[in-house]
């Protein structure tokens, strides 16, 4: 029974915190700056990821600026996001790497489709396709990496909870068990 107490303790004591990683991809004009096109996003995994795609990804988000229209990309307009390597500073660049975007907004008459990098249309370019023409940014996302560990200490940073199922489970284990003991 003390050694059950104690198993549970340790589990408690773990922390229950994780730090995450984060990926900025810094915000490209496509076209001309006086169409108003824009597109930046940025997605976050926890540090302890080792297989960076879209099944572990916490968080995805990103923006496109469309003629002053601002169009939220989400994780439902995605046809294809495929990652090689993030630390090398470009989003794009390797073998099959990059995404494609589809957004159908019914306030507008057209559709969009957002490409970037060798997986997409755009090849090696980041490209806005819609009915009317296409604008292209004549490059690739540069990413910037944060690092938020867990320290000790929150500054502020964001934390993701890992999952205690086997605390819980533990500690209603041993509540049953003193319960039983108590009746005997």
């Amino acid at each position: 029974m003390k050694s059950l107490l104690a198993a549970v303790l340790i589990a408690f004591s773990t922390s229950p915190f994780a730090g995450v990683i984060t990926y900025d991809f810094t915000r490209l004009i496509i076209g001309d700056e006086s169409n108003q096109t824009s597109l930046f996003g940025q997605i976050t995994f926890d540090e302890n990821e080792t297989q960076f795609n879209r099944d572990t990804w916490l968080s995805f988000f990103f923006q496109l600026e469309f003629d002053g229209d601002i169009y939220k990309i989400l994780e439902d307009d995605i046809a294809d996001f495929a990652i090689v390597d993030l630390d090398g500073g470009v989003f794009g660049d390797e073998s099959g790497e990059g995404f494609e975007f589809f957004i159908e907004d019914s306030s507008v008459p057209y559709e969009f489709t957002i490409s970037s990098g060798l997986a997409g249309l755009g090849q090696t370019d980041t490209c806005v396709f819609f009915e009317s023409g296409d604008r292209c940014a004549g490059g690739l996302f540069q990413l910037v990496k944060t690092v938020e560990p867990n320290n000790g200490s929150n500054n502020g940073l964001t934390q993701v909870s890992e999952p205690a199922s086997f605390a819980t489970a533990m500690l209603i284990l041993l509540t049953f068990a003193s319960m039983r003991q108590r009746k005997q």
